[in-house]
């Protein structure tokens, strides 16, 4: 008897998942057993099926539509059984560009930064790189900077993604020189990514991003984006001074029907500590405004998603809430958790190639001479198997607290998972550093609080 994996299935593997199938429509991947492996790889239309060995398998993927009986279908070739010679990922972020005409007060890529790494590389070579990066079977591509939309090809990068089947998953754009001409463009290639933008608060973003008129164009673009059927994420970054509007620039964000807010205290970068004068928040402080704004929230029904960056994750009309640095659940795995989900799920490619966690240490890596490997010279597959960028992302939480008796020694080194690796390098000058956020969090109490709103507002959570 003959059977044929269904038109939206394809067998893929990877060093450290070695047989999986992929819903290619949704991109999910389901690890399989080396039987089913044997069955599904004979799933061709063509090769005959023992029935009785496979029996319960035939059962199981007939069930689940991943397999039908045929005769005379051919398999896609692109359905085959393909195998990628580095560790699995599915998602990168690349910096298309370091240039930005902004001059944010907090960014290493400002334009008035003598330090910024403003380097473009050229569409040729971000076409190679996808290509190395479809090589290694990753799909979901971010794009960002600096300001992506500067790139003069910009739309053929967008372009080269359409013609590769790639999903463009998310941009990261202050939506300055986003136009209807480039959203419709965008659209027209098959393409809704995610608009991740930055908004500051009401009379307050121009102070942070120093460009004239910046406040009304982000508004009128998140405006238009929302017209043409974009998801929109606002990302507020806070100081002393745009505390007190947060809560209306909220408000107005809602109005516009922006899908998710995020907030984030702005990290003490060199940057900022040599702009911000006296607006830096301290972590007592933004532990207390945070735990005043997540109340508003709920008392006041705001129907956005709300991500108070690694503390607070709640997506809109859930029940369920992430207090982000309580991983207490997890605690007998410990040894399998990485250290930076972020740079073990989605690799930041810099514009200049290097290899890094995420955006917020590509200032810190290039001041301090750390180098994870090359995306544009280097081969990408040996990177993402077995280099450094590898060795770093796989450091679990539990090795990380043994470097530092006092994290082992804690009340609450059950719960802790130890923070951000962007977050340590600011105030511990490493990335094996504590996240000092992490112990005002929980031994003055706030790890408490948080979990008393969730229960006033009838939210669940781990441990609950």
């Amino acid at each position: 008897m003959k059977y044929i994996l269904n038109k939206d299935y394809r067998l893929r593997g990877w060093t450290d998942h070695l047989s999986c199938v992929e819903h290619y429509p949704t991109r999910e991947l389901r690890d399989i057993s080396s039987r089913e492996y044997g069955l599904l790889s004979r799933c061709d239309g063509k090769t005959d099926v023992d029935t009785v060995r496979y029996g319960e398998a035939i059962g199981k993927f007939t069930k689940l539509g991943v397999i039908s009986q045929t005769e005379g279908a051919q398999l896609d070739p692109v359905q085959a059984f393909r195998f990628y010679e580095n560790r699995l990922f599915r998602n990168a972020d690349i910096c298309v560009t370091g240039c930005c005409d902004f001059r944010c007060r907090h960014c290493f890529n400002a334009s008035d930064n003598e330090y910024s790494r403003g380097t473009q590389p050229t569409a040729e070579k971000l076409i190679e790189l996808i290509a190395k990066l479809e090589s290694c079977g990753i799909c979901n591509i971010t794009l960002s900077g600096g300001e992506p939309l500067l790139h003069k090809d910009f739309l053929g990068i967008t372009e080269e993604l359409r013609k590769r089947d790639m999903h463009f998953q998310r941009l990261v754009t202050n939506l300055y020189h986003m136009t209807p001409e480039i959203a419709d463009t965008l659209i027209s290639q098959g393409h809704r990514p995610l608009i991740s933008t930055s908004f500051d608060g009401l009379g307050a973003h121009e102070w942070l991003r120093q460009k004239e008129g910046s406040e009304k164009r982000t508004l009128d673009m998140i405006s238009m984006m929302k017209q043409k059927g974009f998801r929109v994420r606002a990302h507020c970054c806070a100081w002393k001074d745009s505390l007190p509007v947060i809560r209306d620039s909220v408000l107005r964000l809602k109005e516009l029907g922006v899908d998710e807010f995020r907030i984030v205290n702005i990290e003490p970068s060199l940057r900022w500590r040599q702009n911000a004068g006296d607006q830096a928040v301290s972590i007592t402080e933004w532990l207390e405004f945070i735990c005043g704004l997540i109340d508003w929230w709920y008392e006041n029904k705001i129907d956005m998603s709300l991500d108070v960056w690694w503390f607070w994750q709640w997506t809109a009309g859930s029940k369920y809430v992430n207090i982000v640095p309580d991983g207490h659940c997890h605690y007998d795995i410990e040894n399998k958790i990485p250290i930076c989900a972020d740079g073990y799920n989605t690799p930041y490619i810099d514009s200049d190639g290097r290899l890094l966690l995420c955006n917020a240490t590509s200032g810190y890596s290039k001041a301090m001479g750390w180098e994870w490997g090359n995306a544009f010279t280097d081969d990408l597959q040996s990177l993402l198997r077995e280099g450094q960028f590898i060795k770093f992302c796989s450091r679990t939480v539990r090795q990380m607290k043994e470097l530092h008796p006092e994290c082992m020694n804690c009340e609450w080194v059950k719960h802790c998972q130890f923070g951000c690796r962007a977050e340590a390098v600011a105030y511990g000058g490493d990335f094996s550093s504590p996240d000092i956020r992490m112990c005002a969090f929980f031994k003055d109490g706030y790890y408490k609080r948080f979990k008393k709103i969730a229960d006033k507002y009838g939210l669940m959570y781990d441990g609950k």
